[in-house]
């Protein structure tokens, strides 16, 4: 007890080193859970569930979490064995270990993050303040409930879940569990409801009074989607969460009539006419970001576009001069198929790391209703900020956070400067197998997908299945068609049929299967081989174009030659893929082709151009991140010396 009682001091040390091994120690906390869990096996169900419920009272006496950690690990394991037919591995409880000491724990594909979860969030629920997991998606979310809840409820705890179409009192109900389930963005968007409903909500004088003298005012409470202070979360896909979609705010808006009308006549006089506008002669293009901009000659067209008999009145220069710089940028930025999608008659968006749709989620600044313009829909209700904060300020919340993921050690740097979150590399259950075959470079797209198909084909002969990862919706029906026209059955998963992901996803692994599929990130079903398939060599990965992420190509790749299983994947790029052009920029991509077109280079030597143009678009969103948190504090330090609440716009 004594070794153990030490445990957290020395773990704190080793944290600190930033080094990501795994600290001795742990091995012999292992061993002493398993004989722990050894001896319950004899144990009747009553007699397991009063066990817990004194480690429950010893922990809220004041009993350090850590100490009676291995007794709690052995009665979780033993009620997992009984309801779930698993005892959890080694590496698991190293990450469960990870995670209870706020680390985020690196786990390959396949390794049962769920689990090991599970394990964590068993223990710190025992303080009864209520854990939250941040799940990459709705369908995870209520997946891992329903799946562990057996053994939560065998240890006398609630579990709840929060999902886009969660009503006011299902979060509520959801809120007051032992453990909730939920996206980060529904743990988000009820923060600022919380907000919006009561802008004194988090004054913190009152609450502590409140929590001294043991004071509850239900009727404020009931108002509240969560009236419990943040304590703990675990974050799964960790670093697509953290990082990758940490460069966009979380955004609630309150809508005016009036502007609604002013914007919806704007947007479609501005759709129908900015095709009269040339680039360089009547706009200069900025990029994505910055968007576009008129030239004189390019207002004066504008002007002149007003003056005609079908001009709006009501549209005055200055908005149709705005007007026509959006519907430029969404006509130039914004493709239909890749960022966003037309579903039941309404734009969606498609989350660019996962690939899935952004439910509830609207383009700012008027450019969803230049979309929904541009692509002839109703103009839906334009929006002001109501409320609003970050991902880095959403989990700042947390006195305690850690965290999931296959890929978080390329950004360990970024995740400890910003959340203060050191990553623990968790070793193989099994040694890997995975083969990594040389990338294939070829001058045009054309020519790529074609060797993709050849590939696939190869693959299949010998009665191995192939996955092969897009980047959009577009690249997948386009795929698709060429491998129809190569007679090849397949399935084809992206953000328009994504219900249909765990049928498409638990087939993919048979026989000489093909499964094309955009980003992986956050897909949280394995995929399982058939025997047939481990003889032939097992699942057959290909990335068909570098992401804008490493960890996203990492991600799809690790979906092959999971625990222990045989596998291989490999990377196909053209010099007309976007990341070069998004990376380098279009001379420079346009100059890399012109020479290796001309000249007698390997094209393979070219990879390294790939690599150093994915570099530079993951520095800049980086840079996109740290200006999103100075921006974001600026404001909130103007709007504390004005008296109003940092995450509230009150008009």
């Amino acid at each position: 007890m004594n070794f153990i009682s030490s445990l957290t001091e020395r773990l704190r040390v080793f944290l600190l080193t930033g080094e990501n091994e795994i600290p001795a120690p742990w091995w012999d906390i292992i061993e002493q859970i398993q004989i722990l869990q050894e001896g319950l096996s004899s144990y009747s169900d009553s007699q397991l569930f009063d066990e817990w419920h004194s480690l429950r009272y010893r922990a809220q006496s004041g009993e350090s979490l850590t100490k009676i950690m291995p007794e709690a690990f052995a009665v979780v394991s033993e009620q997992m064995k009984r309801h779930l037919g698993m005892t959890p591995y080694s590496v698991q409880y190293l990450g469960a270990f990870a995670m209870h000491e706020g680390a985020i724990a690196e786990m390959q594909t396949g390794e049962g993050k769920t689990l090991t979860a599970a394990l964590t969030l068993c223990l710190n629920a025992l303080l009864d303040h209520g854990i939250h997991i941040a799940t990459a998606n709705d369908y995870l979310a209520k997946r891992d409930a329903n799946w562990l809840s057996p053994v939560y409820h065998s240890l006398g705890m609630t579990v709840g879940v929060i999902t886009t179409t969660s009503s006011l009192s299902e979060r509520q109900a959801a809120y007051e569990c032992d453990i909730t389930y939920g996206t980060a963005r529904e743990f988000g968007f009820d923060y600022l409801r919380d907000l919006l409903a009561s802008p004194e909500f988090d004054t913190i004088i009152s609450s502590r009074r409140r929590q001294l003298f043991g004071q509850r005012d239900q009727q404020r409470e009931q108002q509240f989607l969560n009236s419990r202070q943040p304590y703990m979360v675990i974050i799964d896909e960790a670093d697509s969460i953290l990082i990758d979609e940490a460069r966009t705010p979380l955004i609630i808006g309150q809508t005016n009539a009036i502007e609604e009308e002013q914007l919806a006549v704007a947007c479609e006089w501005s759709a129908n006419h900015v095709g009269k506008l040339k680039e360089e002669v009547h706009y200069i293009a900025h990029g994505p970001q910055r968007g576009m901009e008129l030239t004189e000659a390019g207002r004066r067209i504008v002007r002149e576009m007003l003056l005609q008999h079908d001009a709006p009145s009501g549209l005055d220069t200055g908005t149709a001069y705005l007007s026509s710089e959006r519907a430029l940028r969404v006509q130039n930025y914004f493709q239909k198929g890749r960022d966003y999608v037309i579903r039941d008659e309404k734009v969606a968006i498609v989350d660019e790391f996962t690939g899935r749709i952004s439910e509830g989620r609207m383009w700012q600044n008027g450019i969803h209703q230049a979309i929904e313009a541009k692509e002839g829909l109703d103009i839906t209700s334009p929006t002001k900020v109501g409320a609003q904060t970050t991902v880095q300020e959403l989990f700042s919340r947390y006195p305690r956070r850690a965290g999931m993921t296959g890929t978080a050690e390329s950004a360990a740097g970024e995740l400890k400067k910003i959340y203060n979150t050191p990553v623990i590399k968790i070793p193989t259950n099994l040694p890997s197998k995975r083969q990594v075959l040389a990338e294939q470079v070829f001058l045009t797209a054309e020519e790529k997908w074609a060797a993709i198909v050849s590939e696939t084909i190869a693959m299949q002969r010998r009665g191995r299945p192939v996955l092969i990862g897009t980047r959009s919706v577009n690249l997948s029906n386009q795929l698709s068609a060429q491998l129809l026209q190569a007679g090849l059955d397949h399935e084809v998963l992206h953000a328009l049929n994504h219900e249909n992901e765990a049928a498409i996803i638990k087939q993919a692994g048979q026989p000489g299967r093909i499964t094309v599929a955009t980003n992986m990130a956050g897909r949280g079903t394995d995929i399982i081989l058939d025997q047939e398939v481990i003889k032939s060599g097992g699942l057959h990965v290909i990335c068909s174009e570098l992401h804008e992420s490493a960890r996203i190509d990492r991600q799809l790749t690790g979906r092959s030659a999971r625990q222990g299983d045989p596998g291989s994947a490999r990377i196909f790029l053209s010099f007309e893929d976007d990341i070069l052009t998004t990376g380098l920029g279009i001379q420079r991509s346009q100059e890399l082709y012109s020479t290796y077109r001309e000249s007698s280079q390997d094209l393979k030597t070219a990879v390294r151009y790939f690599y150093q143009a994915q570099k530079r678009v993951e520095k800049h969103h980086e840079q996109q991140r740290v200006e999103l948190v100075d921006r974001i504090n600026q404001r909130r330090q103007t709007l504390q010396q004005m008296g109003q609440h940092a995450n509230l716009d009150v008009h």
